[in-house]
């Protein structure tokens, strides 16, 4: 299915419990992206998020157990980032 059918199928919805439906089902859709990207982020690894219009690449200092602590590359800060935000680069 693709996002213009899910929009379509959302716009024929006609009462508040399908609509309910709906945005349990994105809910738990966003919880699951977050569990799979915390198991899948180990101390060391790079990984790179966006905020304030840039993006920032970092190291994983420690994963939480919703939430990653990210040290910015040729910097002391450290930021706290919900693994949702997170895509893990590749390293050469």
């Amino acid at each position: 299915m693709s996002v213009q059918t899910a929009i379509q199928a959302i716009r024929n919805c006609n009462t508040d419990d399908e609509l309910r439906q709906v945005i349990a089902a994105v809910k738990l859709q966003r919880q699951f992206i977050s569990v799979q990207t915390i198991r899948s982020v180990t101390i060391g690894d790079t990984v790179q998020f966006a905020t304030r219009g840039r993006a920032i690449t970092g190291e994983v200092v420690k994963v939480n157990r919703k939430n990653v602590k990210v040290r910015e590359q040729n910097s002391f800060t450290t930021w706290n980032v919900p693994a949702s935000m997170l895509t893990v680069k590749e390293t050469v």
